[in-house]
């Protein structure tokens, strides 16, 4: 049991430093059971360039958009999971899976936002993979 957990750490590890070219799809078995995983795209959201302080009815226009945006990519299926952050020290924002096929479909979507636009946002981009079927209690 604990030298197919290792071994399958050990997969994953590589996989994720670009030492084994990832699948997007395959299953791992830990013990007596078999995960089936997937890649997604893990964004996270932090304070972008732009701090400016702007007028309510701008801002608000803005954050519409926005979820318009993200909102239109999750009934695509594009958008799996996201979410913001509460108030925290390190400019996080908020957070998005994407299932994609590559890092510059998803960076074109993030590119498409109009806060991204504007640099009120920045993102960062890397690959997660999720057992598929997961859900949060």
């Amino acid at each position: 049991m604990l030298r197919s957990t290792r071994h399958a750490l050990v997969l994953l590890a590589l996989m994720t430093m670009g030492t084994i070219k990832a699948q997007r799809t395959f299953d791992v078995t830990i013990a007596d059971s078999t995960y089936h995983m997937k890649q997604y795209w893990f964004v996270l959201y932090s304070t972008g360039a732009d701090t400016t302080a702007l007028d309510s009815a701008t801002s608000a226009d803005l954050l519409k958009a926005h979820l318009e945006h993200q909102d239109m990519q999750g009934k695509r299926g594009l958008i799996v999971m996201g979410g913001p952050y509460g108030a925290n020290e390190v400019d996080w924002r908020g957070l998005l899976l994407y299932d994609c096929d590559s890092r510059e479909e998803v960076e074109g979507y993030l590119r498409q936002d109009p806060l991204v636009q504007r640099r009120r946002l920045a993102y960062t981009i890397a690959p997660w993979f999720g057992a598929v079927g997961t859900k949060l209690p």
